[in-house]
């Protein structure tokens, strides 16, 4: 302002108002050019504001998409699991031991030592064809389970933990009560088969249990995402 008022102080008085009208133009004219610089840094601003909360809302839609699908695929192998199997017992484990112990019973009767043999042997490999297939079924789920803990919430985690076990549990039942098989046959214990039976219907609540607190959770996970 003290360099203006100088430069005027120099100027002759004839130029004065012709002076002034410049200045106030040039003046003008820096403020309408500050004012235009302020809009467009304001709408770059404003801009880059937009894109980057468009990709934000954009990758919260993607994951919360893939979250969908994760949990179905996630649910629908569970369901297709527990459908295979909730009646395991009475399609798969007593005809095995139906037919193992006609054979070893036939065997026995005739006091031929190589066909107990055989029929032990016959049962053994069933078991273990049962085994591999569940073991099989189980490696699919805890793949899922894997991939699911990383997007889940804690507590979806935490039941998908539980029903991770209770499988495991339920696998290593069903074998050993598959192994148990042969000597209930030698023994005659033909109660044990049924104390078998009951407690993998224990197992297999737990897991009903926990399948339909998933379900909640899973509900509670999507709404609050």
């Amino acid at each position: 302002m003290d360099t203006i008022t100088t430069l005027l102080a120099k100027l002759p008085a004839h130029t004065l108002p012709e002076y002034y009208i410049w200045l106030y133009i040039v003046t003008n004219l820096l403020w309408f050019a500050l004012f235009c610089f302020g809009k467009q840094a304001a709408r770059n601003r404003y801009q880059r504001l937009e894109h980057s909360l468009n990709l934000e809302l954009e990758r919260r839609r993607k994951v919360y998409e893939l979250k969908i699908c994760q949990y179905e695929d996630y649910c629908h192998e569970l369901e297709a699991f527990r459908l295979r199997h909730q009646n395991d017992y009475q399609k798969v484990f007593l005809p095995l031991f139906t037919e193992f112990n006609n054979r070893y019973q036939a065997a026995e009767a005739a006091e031929d030592t190589a066909a107990a043999s055989l029929a032990t042997l016959w049962f053994s490999g069933e078991i273990q064809k049962v085994a591999t297939a569940t073991s099989t079924e189980l490696h699919i789920l805890d793949k899922q389970t894997a991939e699911l803990k990383l997007s889940a919430a804690d507590d979806v985690v935490e039941i998908l933990l539980d029903i991770q076990q209770l499988y495991q549990n339920l696998l290593v039942v069903s074998g050993e009560q598959m192994n148990q098989l042969v000597a209930i046959t030698l023994s005659k214990d033909y109660e044990a088969v049924k104390f078998m039976a009951e407690k993998l219907q224990q197992v297999g609540s737990q897991l009903q249990q926990s399948s339909e607190q998933l379900m909640q959770a899973i509900r509670r996970d999507l709404l609050n995402f």
